[in-house]
Order: structure tokens, then sequence, then C-alpha cells
């Protein structure tokens, strides 16, 4: 994916589009398997397989393409901070919350799991959908990078 299709894809279309299709595309599949009462493995496990596909052969990518027309500070705390609030952070808040969830209801089947994970990829792509207008094209950010190089020979 990452050394076939995405080169030839990001020749086509805008990173903000890129952003906007990767949740849509778990959004998807983990509709798929809330939608049914008893998800097999293998829909459980395909869901799980896009989700990780795309996170770390898409969004990675996208997540470098973000942080380019930026200056060397700006880059690097703004990984940092994206890295420990974003990632770290937000994992940590979501395995304490479905612990909280689990101690207050008791256990939940897997298709109430299922429903609990389609609503958060709604809510992540929403939230990217959102946040993607902030990704400048590619002509913003070859313009804001031709600036840039243009301050420093001065």
């Amino acid at each position: 994916l990452q050394f076939g299709v995405l080169p030839l894809l990001m020749q086509v279309i805008e990173p903000k589009d890129l952003w906007r299709c990767i949740p849509l595309l778990s959004l998807l599949f983990t509709s798929f398997q809330a939608f049914q009462e008893n998800p097999s493995l293998y829909v459980v496990s395909g869901s799980l397989l896009v989700m990780k596909v795309l996170e770390y052969s898409a969004r990675r990518m996208l997540d470098e393409m973000v942080y380019v027309p930026l200056d060397f500070e700006a880059r690097f705390v703004g990984k940092e901070i994206i890295g420990v609030f974003g990632y770290r952070l937000g994992k940590s808040l979501m395995s304490l919350s479905l612990s909280a969830l689990t101690s207050a209801f008791g256990n939940f089947s897997l298709h109430q799991l299922s429903i609990f994970c389609d609503i958060a990829a709604f809510a992540w792509a929403k939230t990217a959908w959102d946040l993607s207008s902030l990704v400048p094209t590619r002509k913003e950010a070859q313009d804001s990078y031709d600036d840039a190089k243009r301050l420093l020979k001065k």
C-alpha cells in the first residue's frame, strides 16, 4: 500500500481528501461489524486489519506531509505534543474509560463492543473531517515552503 498505491494516489488527490477517507473506510468496516448480531472473528479481524493498515501506512505518511511546511521548532514541538497527548494519552484514556465502563456495568457482549467501536469511528470521522480543512493544499504548502526559503536567503 505505502510503496505502490499511495504514491500514485497522492499524485491525484489532495492530502486533506485522503485525511477524510481514512476514517470513513474504518467507519464503513466498523458499521458492517456493528450491524451483525454476533460478528464472526473474520469480520472483527477484518475491521482491525483495515484500521491498522490505514493507520501505519496512510496516516503516518500524511502526518509527515502536514509537518513539511513548518519550521524546525514548530515541527519538533508539534510532533512531541501530538505524540504525547494525541496518541499516548488518548489510548490511555480510552483504556481507562473501557475499564470504568466494565466495572460499572459488567462485561459487554461482542455486539455491544462493536457498537461502541462504531460510535468511536463516527466521532473520529467527524473530527478528521473538521480538522482536514486546516491541512494545506499542495500549492499552499509549496508556497509556504518557497516563502520560508526566500526569507532564509535574505
